[in-house]
């Protein structure tokens, strides 16, 4: 049986005092700060342009300018001290990287944490007690966890299927997540929206716009292939095509993977299709159980915020572990997830919003939402719903497991902040097509995109959501509501 401090692996804590429940871990002082750092949990120190320390980077941060992953130290153009706006400085220097990251700035002003632009590495914290970290379990003792637990939220929301805490919630009264787009102010222990301050302006040139969100994700990649071992995932998918279309200079240094999954025929389908004919280093994982005991630890290392088929299947990508590992997380924004018969005037209620979530009309859920909907309900509809994908989806529900596989590094290029400006940029007409994408694997690869996209090409593309209905009655049942409810 794995010691606690074990099953931790990958987690961190900040607190204001020194944390000894781990004292197996790594512990620094950062400032006033104490930061405890679990095996497997890699840190960068942040310098200013006088060269002093004013905080740390956390996971894989990656500096397209300069082409290489940060690995030792980074440090920026600016003098921290004479900085009038704080929130400024961070955007041009810190979220100019790409990867998956987060950063803690520690400076006799100002101490806060600040996620990447999808918050891909979470954060929880506890105001009262001033304590914050990777999830509720490096937070709260193995007592408190259990004390503390929302059962009765936890199943309302059905998180041992599709459901996941959303908002500012977790599945522990008292413990709080972060929203990527807002900062945790440590003197405070109150969290900010820091972005986006201003609409985004609209996009003059989509062609143009879209090719620059290639060009960074075949860059990204590239860093990460000259660094290590690099698998790519494939599937039949659209973000899937728009990975192998900028990877096409690159079969020599990628591979790619498709897990065998339950009900994942299609994917296996189109790519070993893909792989056949364009001769791409493809390698098919056996779909693998996980046992009680790995499932609870896998739930354990997420806070029990999110269940689902992860949960079970996550043994199927351990041979993955030790290399970088490029998913496509993150496409959905430049194709408006949540905009279903939405226009830019659409009355954007906590009600609706919930429904278009499809999640229960909970007490606690809906006032979440509200209080989240409250400092942007200035933006017209579709950026309020395209910001509510982002952060109560998938911030939220997308990246709480972010610690469940410690050995594993997984980043999704498409998650940039200059990748999502240009997403938010594209006019809603064409992101209502859903083609900008398609149009730039064609131009890139222009042999990948006579393949269909979640298609098998034959008389199994009628069968397919039959089938899939009756395998899965409920996510059917939870469609057809979002979708009458969206009507109405």
């Amino acid at each position: 049986m794995l010691l606690e401090s074990d099953q931790l692996a990958g987690q961190f804590v900040v607190s204001n005092e020194a944390e000894p429940r781990f004292h197996d871990w790594d512990h620094f002082q950062l400032g006033s700060l104490h930061l405890a750092l679990a095996p497997h949990t890699k840190s960068v120190p942040v310098l200013d342009a006088d060269g002093k320390q004013i905080g740390v980077l956390l996971g894989t941060p990656i500096d397209l300018t300069q082409r290489r992953l940060i690995l030792d130290e980074y440090t920026i153009s600016a003098k921290f001290e004479e900085a009038d706006d704080i929130d400024k400085v961070v955007e041009t220097h810190i979220y100019r990287l790409t990867g998956s990251f987060l950063f803690i700035l520690s400076t006799p002003a100002k101490r806060r944490i600040y996620l990447d632009a999808n918050g891909t590495i979470s954060l929880v914290y506890d105001g009262q007690a001033r304590i914050a970290g990777a999830t509720a379990a490096a937070l709260l003792t193995g007592d408190q966890y259990q004390q503390r637990f929302r059962a009765k939220l936890y199943k309302t929301l059905d998180v041992e299927n599709a459901g996941w805490f959303t908002g500012n919630l977790t599945a522990h009264v008292g413990i709080n997540r972060l929203l990527c787009n807002h900062y945790l102010d440590l003197d405070t222990w109150t969290a900010k929206r820091h972005w986006p301050a201003s609409p985004i302006a609209a996009s003059p040139d989509p062609t143009s716009t879209c090719a620059r969100i290639f060009a960074r994700v075949k860059q990204t990649i590239e860093v990460l292939a000259r660094t290590g071992e690099t698998s790519v995932a494939l599937t039949a998918g659209s973000d899937s095509r728009l990975l192998l279309s900028c990877c096409r200079t690159l079969l020599g240094d990628v591979s790619f993977v498709t897990v065998k999954a339950p009900n994942a025929d299609i994917d296996i389908d189109c790519a070993k299709r893909l792989a056949l004919k364009f001769k791409l280093p493809h390698q098919v994982l056996p779909y693998r159980e996980a046992t009680l005991a790995q499932a609870d630890l896998w739930r354990l290392r997420a806070g029990h915020c999110v269940g689902g088929n992860n949960v079970k299947m996550h043994p199927s990508v351990r041979p993955l572990e030790g290399r970088y590992f490029v998913g496509g997380l993150g496409g959905e924004v430049g194709r408006g997830f949540l905009w279903l018969n939405a226009k830019p005037d659409t009355v954007i209620d906590a009600k609706g919003l919930v429904s278009r979530l499809k999640l229960p009309q909970n007490e606690e859920i809906l006032q979440s939402v509200e209080d989240w909907i409250a400092p942007i309900s200035h933006f017209d509809a579709l950026m309020i719903l395209d910001l509510a994908y982002i952060e109560l989806r998938m911030s939220s529900w997308g990246f709480c497991d972010s610690y469940v596989k410690p050995n594993q590094r997984e980043l999704h290029p498409m998650i940039s902040r200059a990748n999502y400006v240009d997403m938010l940029s594209l006019p809603p007409e064409v992101r209502r097509k859903g083609e900008i994408y398609f149009r730039q694997i064609e131009r890139s690869w222009k042999e990948i995109s006579k393949i269909p996209i979640n298609k098998y090409g034959n008389y199994r593309d009628v069968l397919t959501p039959a089938l899939s209905a009756i395998r899965n009655p409920k996510r059917a049942y939870r469609k057809a509501v979002q979708i009458i409810e969206a009507l109405t």
